[in-house]
């Protein structure tokens, strides 16, 4: 079978955190959606996203050579977290489709099928879509055990509930920890070590009210690691406190105290300062001792301002930072909660960040356009420190997003 993971109409809610990336590749617990699915299915997921992304992450032949195939096609929404209908998808009847609260959860159908709703999902028009599907598909209704994402913040506030769904898909491969030295403290029984993570103890993992996640990955002494919590592969913790519900990617140097959060691969807060409640992208740099805020003073809740939508109260009473892909913070930035901070910009030199920063911006007491050469330049050298590739596909990508956020900027020297 062939299995496709699409974007649907709910994409601009989160369009601060995805100039620069699919909706499917949001991570929230140990993966991102299309890692899941992958992983469930125990073969490749591609993804069907808007046009500028298509060419660094659609499949590599395009969507024609993937629908020529005699096989049925599987369709996932992005923004699906909680995957436990999926196995049943694949067993169903040829041409079946799963709905929950009207919204398009799944498909499988056969290729002909595939070619007349493919139109509207490279569009991001599940709905249309999904009445495409009525005409010729078994509809079943699903009652979810778990909300779709709808907003930035469920990220954070599911975090935790994925991690703990995750786990049979990790204990595949994770050996529980089982050692006698003395400088490895476990409490519970929870804890999941790659063989060749680095445990440079004292260590405390608890797992007490969750499991404990650690790929092969460097823990530096005096760690302490609460979960449910996941440490991606060839990451440091340098002398840290990683607090419940806290979800970490590849390659990422992170220190200090660390609260709720997800952070990308590739993403360093190596210094101390506080990050709670909050979401970083890929290449994310956070400067010695800047800490953000996920509690008002006052108790409310957080409002947050979502880019084409307008501001809207989360209702939720801790939710601190939320920066896209490649922003830079200097030292010693305070950030309060509910900030978001669009792809590639570069804050520093004052005291308290704005909330709202647009895409490709730099400065601190005064904003200025991130000239997109400079700000490609910087990305070529940050990557290449990880001895990772700026891809010409991924170029293009952060190119092509520079341009479609212009008005944000309109105004900006």
């Amino acid at each position: 079978m062939t299995v496709i993971l699409f974007e649907d109409e709910l994409w601009r809610h989160f369009a601060t955190l995805v100039q620069a990336r699919p909706v499917f590749e949001l991570r929230c617990g140990a993966f991102s959606t299309r890692e899941r699915v992958a992983a469930i299915l125990d073969q490749p997921a591609y993804g069907l996203c808007r046009a500028h992304l298509m060419p660094h992450f659609g499949p590599a032949g395009g969507l024609a050579e993937l629908l020529a195939r005699s096989d049925p096609v599987i369709f996932v929404n992005g923004r699906a977290l909680n995957l436990e209908w999926l196995p049943a998808l694949v067993c169903e009847p040829i041409n079946t489709a799963y709905i929950a609260s009207e919204t398009l959860l799944g498909a499988r159908v056969s290729p002909a099928l595939a070619s007349a709703i493919i139109y509207y999902l490279r569009e991001q028009q599940a709905e249309a879509a999904r009445d495409e599907l009525l005409r010729f598909a078994r509809m079943r209704e699903l009652q979810l055990t778990a909300p779709l994402l709808s907003y930035p913040w469920d990220l954070i506030t599911q975090a935790g509930e994925q991690l703990i769904r995750d786990e049979p898909l990790l204990a595949r491969r994770l050996p529980l920890l089982t050692t006698d030295a003395p400088h490895v403290i476990a409490h519970g029984k929870r804890v999941y070590v790659d063989p060749t993570a680095q445990l440079a103890g004292p260590i405390v993992f608890d797992s007490r009210d969750g499991p404990v996640f650690v790929e092969a990955a460097q823990i530096e002494p005096f760690s302490y690691i609460q979960g449910p919590a996941y440490i991606g592969p060839g990451t440091l913790i340098a002398s840290a406190r990683i607090r419940a519900e806290t979800c970490i990617g590849p390659v990422c140097r992170v220190g200090g105290e660390v609260e709720a959060s997800i952070i990308h691969g590739y993403s360093n807060k190596h210094h101390d300062g506080f990050l709670g409640h909050s979401w970083l992208g890929e290449w994310v740099n956070i400067g010695a001792m800047t800490t953000n805020s996920d509690l008002k003073n006052n108790y409310g809740s957080v409002r947050v301002l979502l880019e084409g939508i307008g501001q809207i109260d989360t209702g939720i009473l801790k939710l601190g930072c939320f920066l896209a892909d490649h922003v830079k913070l200097g030292i010693g930035l305070h950030l309060t909660g509910g900030t978001m901070i669009g792809t590639g910009s570069n804050v520093f030199g004052m005291h308290s960040a704005p909330k709202n920063v647009p895409h490709f911006t730099w400065g601190g007491e005064v904003f200025r356009e991130y000239r997109i050469d400079t700000m490609i330049s910087v990305a070529r050298i940050v990557m290449a420190r990880r001895k990772r590739e700026l891809t010409p596909s991924y170029e293009q990508v952060l190119r092509k997003a520079f341009e479609i956020t212009q008005p944000s900027r309109d105004g900006l020297g």
